[in-house]
């Protein structure tokens, strides 16, 4: 484990926790794997091998973090538990009064939203590095319109951030590839969503003005509601008359579906006239 590698380092992490009582175990020791585990999930569904290495100390603290989140979340059921001769018991104590499912529920609901936040800052950090793009993980992110977690917040989703996140993303892909194939080209919408996982850093005036437009129609679509095809139309209409700055869309198959045809008057046609 790289991350967190000791139990006060883990306390720092994650608030109310009491004191380890003399002769009992740390909290580390009893969450560890946890989070190996956790660790080893959050590299592989957010970072990568190759990139980890060379995370700065803002982006391993996100990292770390989440994972802490994410471990503790998990561990949170059964760390009351023990195996005994005759099965599964619950510690008890005195002093102590057991926590009711509300409680624990509310707890777990917490600490995933902490981690939720965490993983959107790590996200939002990592997307300016042009070797995490080139990743599966980076391709993953980029591969919508709608890289980060703030997603949910424009659709009033509250809760469990990362799990609606990964709905929502699959179904953003099936809608973007139908506006791929009968608007805007596999090309373009590429060099769209390449300016919105990089915030918009290098994207002109005209472009952020489609991209937002864009956005926002899409998020009509996610949400279920009609949209009428005039609203795609007038955004094709600004890309044909800017092919300076839209060049990928005008060398784009997709373009000859609205490059109106020449009328040649040949002799042989029907209507020829003299």
């Amino acid at each position: 484990m790289k991350l967190i590698t000791n139990d006060e380092q883990l306390r720092t992490l994650i608030p109310h926790v009491f004191a380890t009582v003399e002769g009992e175990p740390t909290l580390i020791e009893k969450i560890y794997p946890f989070l190996e585990t956790a660790e080893q999930w959050a590299i592989d569904t957010f970072v990568s091998e190759e990139v980890y290495p060379q995370l700065t100390e803002t982006e391993l603290a996100a990292l770390t973090k989440l994972v802490a989140y994410h471990a503790f979340m998990s561990a949170v059921p059964s760390l009351d538990l023990v195996l005994t001769p005759n099965g599964f018991g619950i510690v008890s104590n005195t002093n102590v009064v057991p926590a009711s499912k509300e409680r624990i529920d509310r707890l777990q609901s917490s600490l995933e939203t902490e981690r939720d936040c965490n993983i959107n800052q790590l996200i939002l950090r990592l997307s300016v590095r042009p070797e995490w793009l080139q990743t599966q993980q980076g391709k993953y992110f980029a591969s919508s319109m709608f890289p980060f977690l703030n997603l949910c917040q424009r659709l009033a989703i509250r809760e469990h951030l990362w799990e609606n996140y990964q709905k929502l993303h699959d179904r953003l892909i099936k809608i973007e590839s139908v506006l791929e194939d009968t608007y805007f080209s596999h090309e373009q919408m590429t060099i769209f969503r390449n300016h919105v996982i990089t915030q918009l850093r290098t994207a002109k005036p005209l472009e952020e003005q489609v991209i937002r437009t864009l956005q926002s129609l899409e998020m009509m679509l996610v949400s279920e509601m009609q949209v009428h095809p005039q609203s795609f139309f007038d955004l094709v209409n600004i890309i044909r008359e800017h092919e300076d700055i839209f060049p990928a869309w005008h060398s784009s198959p997709v373009a000859a579906l609205y490059t109106p045809k020449v009328f040649e008057n040949k002799k042989k046609s029907g209507g020829y006239w003299l």
